[in-house]
């Protein structure tokens, strides 16, 4: 009974919260709408370009994947390199965020790249009848209800790869667990990072035979890309990595301590969102700190290649170049508690990782690299010390790094490991 009413309740309150749902997003990403996404507002509501439409148009076979941020897009870009040629079909991404579909375009990591239609069932049913995929594949915890439930009528095949649920995400599924079942039923495979993920999959309703341990794609990194122009100076490099706000107030009066005791250090700061740099230029200009921004410095701006002790990275999508100029990294959004960021980019690039105490949203992967001696779990008290011990300590940095390095060499393969299940997934 209550499988038969789940879709038909959920669509009902979606619609009658649309209006107020389309406030909060207006008042709250206003910015990304009206400057970064306006282009993209007629795919979102089901209306592709003509020149995308016409992708569409031949024999292809097409995957489409499901992705929300750019960091989820980031952490499959292995697997959508490697799915044309290992399946012989065409992919098709489409993203949330206005950042993710910029970065998926401007590094090609698709064969077409569209904004996510909004989950209402005729807008959905519109796109899906336009790229009609083989195979629809959400990412980690897009559970779209509409999405799911049109591309499964659609005919297609349907997974779920790298698929994950948090601690704090079962404690909220739990409550609804009945309601689950008409969504699980959408999905043919369950393709998950852990055991611990199983799991809770498994208790929240979904059949254990639908469910596989693939592994983590984060810790197979596509990394061709090179480091730009690396900021003057002589001494070493912190990169504190994605923070988020309220931390780095916190952390600045550490990272003085630390500049105190190794005077030549150099700190990139490379905020999750890039709109919040002028935030980080306030803190540091009332802190009477010198500053430039990575922009500047690659643009030639005047005074820009001055010796600093901080740097802005204030560029989009490639937190894993500010990585690769670093000595130490440090891992933001786990000295608040927001969950913490991914640790697998700069543990791949052999540098010892430092982060917080919040990484519930990579708790396996924090504690892989805890285990493995390759990180180290601090708190904002004693970030300063542990930063301090690790620059004045070269060869006890490249070992901890090296072993960071190890870990996730260890977990690679789960794009091999996917790709193989969905092959034979999209031809049963």
């Amino acid at each position: 009974m209550i499988r038969r009413w789940a879709y038909p309740l959920f669509n009902a309150l979606l619609t009658v919260s649309l209006p107020l749902l389309g406030a909060v997003v207006l008042l709250r990403w206003r910015r990304r709408i009206f400057f970064q996404d306006s282009e993209r507002w007629g795919e979102r509501w089901g209306r592709l370009a003509p020149e995308t439409l016409a992708r569409f148009a031949g024999p292809e076979r097409w995957w489409w994947v499901h992705a929300a941020s750019m960091g989820e897009v980031k952490a499959i870009e292995m697997f959508l390199r490697q799915a044309p040629a290992a399946a012989g079909v065409k992919v098709l991404l489409s993203a949330v965020t206005p950042e993710a579909i910029a970065w998926a375009n401007a590094h090609h990591a698709a064969d077409a790249v569209i904004a996510a239609p909004l989950d209402l069932p005729w807008i959905v049913r519109k796109v899906i009848r336009v790229v009609r995929p083989a195979l629809f594949i959400s990412v980690e915890s897009e559970f779209w209800p509409n999405l799911l439930r049109e591309a499964k009528r659609s005919g297609a095949r349907v997974a779920l790869i790298n698929g994950r649920i948090s601690a704090r995400s079962f404690r909220s599924y739990a409550r609804i667990r009945p309601w689950l079942a008409a969504l699980w039923e959408t999905i043919d495979l369950f393709a998950v990072r852990q055991a611990e993920d199983a799991e809770r999959f498994a208790a929240l309703g979904v059949p254990a035979e639908a469910i596989t341990i693939t592994g983590n794609l984060k810790y197979d990194l596509y990394t061709e890309r090179r480091a730009h122009k690396r900021p003057a100076g002589d001494g070493p490099v912190v990169v504190m990595g994605s923070t988020r706000e309220g931390e780095e107030s916190r952390l600045l009066p550490e990272l003085e301590r630390v500049r105190a005791r190794v005077p030549n250090v150099q700190i990139i700061w490379a905020p999750r969102h890039l709109e919040r740099v002028p935030e980080l230029e306030k803190l540091l200009h009332a802190n009477g700190l010198a500053y430039r921004r990575i922009s500047h410095i690659r643009q030639g701006v005047n005074g820009s290649t001055a010796k600093a002790p901080y740097v802005l990275w204030d560029s989009m999508g490639d937190l894993l170049d500010a990585y690769r100029q670093a000595h130490v990294a440090v891992v933001g959004g786990s000295f608040v508690p927001r969950g913490g960021q991914n640790p697998i980019e700069p543990a791949a690039l052999r540098l010892p990782v430092l982060f917080g105490p919040s990484m519930d949203n990579f708790q396996g992967v924090a504690e892989s690299l805890v285990r493995a001696g390759g990180a180290r779990r601090v708190s904002v008290e004693n970030l300063g010390d542990q930063l301090t011990v690790l620059l004045q300590d070269p060869q006890a940095r490249e070992a901890m790094g090296e072993r960071a390095h190890q870990a996730v060499l260890a977990e690679q393969g789960a794009t091999e490991r996917t790709l193989r299940l969905l092959k034979g997934l999209d031809h049963a």
